[in-house]
């Protein structure tokens, strides 16, 4: 289901089982698979997203991002595939990104709210990123992502708990 109010250049590039929510743009040849839920607000131009992820509102991704089944994008997190942002544009060849991935979120991975993640990385299978990192290295499959390092996850999938 596309929404009357989302923005889709290609339609035919997302999957039918798939569901795009107003508000959200999704152009260029942004790749969408079956049963995934693009939020509100999310800005795609140019990723690779496999079937039943979730991509909250406010995330941002251009070309370069491959994004594996089952994923969950939190709000506002920004995928970054310029590893030199400069306002001129000097050597930056952006269709290259889509042969050469500038970062894969692996099957089965969470980024929490409002995370960053640099160009050249990969978050591996199973593994999470705590809301509001900045992920600047590989996070390994069945990992957890938290204060600029990653951790093991003992057990079948713990969560944080926070002191109040």
């Amino acid at each position: 289901m596309i929404h009357p109010k989302a923005h889709v250049e290609r339609p035919d590039l997302v999957s039918p089982d798939a569901t795009i929510w107003q508000f959200a743009s999704v152009t260029g040849e942004t790749i969408i698979g079956a049963e995934t839920v693009v939020s509100p607000f999310a800005m795609l131009h140019g990723p690779l997203i496999g079937r039943r992820c979730r991509i909250s509102g406010g995330v941002m991704m251009g070309p370069g991002f491959v994004i594996g089944d089952d994923a969950f994008i939190g709000p506002n997190v920004t995928l970054c595939n310029d590893a030199w942002p400069r306002t001129h544009k000097d050597g930056y060849d952006a269709e290259t990104l889509y042969h050469k991935p500038s970062v894969v979120v692996e099957r089965g991975s969470s980024i929490g709210a409002n995370s960053v993640v640099l160009p050249g990385v990969t978050i591996g299978v199973n593994s999470m990123v705590a809301a509001g990192s900045v992920v600047r290295a590989d996070v390994p499959p069945g990992t957890l992502w938290v204060d600029g390092a990653w951790r093991h996850i003992d057990g079948e999938q713990q969560r944080m708990k926070y002191a109040k």
